[in-house]
């Protein structure tokens, strides 16, 4: 038995345990991650919001029993990652996930003034309502704008 799985952490049984579906998610959101991240750093965020924009394909049906699957699949990547993940690539991923399987989503970036501090989250959008996130982000950040 290794150092690791004696410890109770075995990456690779939990991975084990996924359907082909969760493995999949996993693995796309964790490569989509890196990339938004080092895009981030990279690009200006026009064109990388550009090029993360899925094109939501006329006449697709949209595939809504993949929005959960589609929720963990990121936030397990991002905990997952190399290093820790931002929610600005988390938001951006998630987009891009759920635009593939058909289901339109907004990115929505809003600020907060905490203590004389600004600070940022960037999130999901679906009908208006927070994808991922709790239903009181848009009430606690002020959105910037819609993207």
């Amino acid at each position: 038995m290794g150092a690791m799985s004696a410890y109770g952490f075995d990456p690779l049984r939990r991975l084990r345990r996924l359907s082909r579906a969760e493995a999949w998610a996993f693995a796309r959101a964790w490569a989509l991650l890196l990339a938004a991240d080092l895009g981030l750093r990279l690009l200006p965020f026009p064109r990388l919001e550009r090029w993360l924009a899925p094109p939501l394909v006329e006449g697709a049906v949209a595939e809504e029993t993949a929005v959960p699957r589609l929720v963990w699949a990121t936030a397990a990547a991002a905990r997952h990652h190399l290093y820790p993940m931002r929610c600005l690539p988390q938001a951006l991923c998630l987009r891009w996930l759920l635009g593939r399987h058909g289901i339109a989503a907004e990115l929505r970036i809003g600020v907060e003034r905490r203590r004389g501090e600004m600070r940022a989250h960037a999130w999901v959008e679906r009908d208006g309502r927070p994808v991922g996130d709790g239903p009181g982000v848009a009430q606690r950040w002020v959105p910037l704008r819609p993207v």
